[in-house]
């Protein structure tokens, strides 16, 4: 028996490549303690958490090892699940009400 998926998922649909590799990686870092769900679609990636998921400039760009703005994130993602929230320095996904 599986267990249903929440419908409560937020986070980012990610082209595949270097820049969806270092978002999941920052995902983890910047959402310590909640579990990060990763489906590999081939062309892209979908990354889920419970509610809310955070993502830090500071932190995309460790991982990418260069310099990095938040809008590249826009270019590389097609689509996104809840509400969306960004900042020069960050970009929230969320949900004000839970299902």
């Amino acid at each position: 028996m599986t267990t249903p998926k929440s419908r409560n998922l937020v986070g980012p649909v990610i082209q595949a490549g270097e820049m969806a590799d270092a978002i999941v990686e920052a995902v983890q870092d910047d959402n310590p303690g909640k579990q990060v769900l990763v489906s590999s679609r081939a062309s892209y990636i979908r990354i889920e958490l419970e509610g809310e998921c955070i993502l830090r400039r500071e932190t995309i760009q460790s991982k990418l090892g260069r310099p990095f703005q938040m809008n590249e994130i826009e270019l590389n993602m097609p689509s996104f699940a809840g509400q969306v929230e960004t900042s020069d320095d960050s970009i929230r996904f969320y949900y004000e009400q839970s299902f």
